[in-house]
């Protein structure tokens, strides 16, 4: 495989880490699909998947979050693309 060839799936998930404005932030997700006729790594907003727990901004900035909270995000991140792909068994 090269380094990029462009290939994916039809479906994929967007994080975005939103500032609450409360000292605390939430990482939001959210499925894509890709738009495999103008460009197959071009994608475009399907639907709102879920969002964390709030975070506190220190401890987000920092990368100190608990290992809870890293395992939930990397659970909520591989459940989705597997679901997304038809993988759930």
């Amino acid at each position: 495989m090269k380094p990029d060839d462009k290939i994916r799936n039809n479906y994929g998930l967007v994080t975005c880490l939103r500032d609450m404005g409360n000292g605390n932030s939430r990482i939001f997700f959210d499925d894509v699909k890709a738009n495999k006729t103008k460009n197959p790594i071009n994608w475009e907003y399907d639907c709102f998947f879920t969002f964390t727990d709030e975070l506190e901004n220190n401890k987000t900035d920092n990368m100190q979050l608990t290992d809870n909270d890293f395992m939930k995000i990397g659970e909520a991140v591989v459940a989705r693309l597997l679901a997304l792909n038809g993988r759930v068994k």
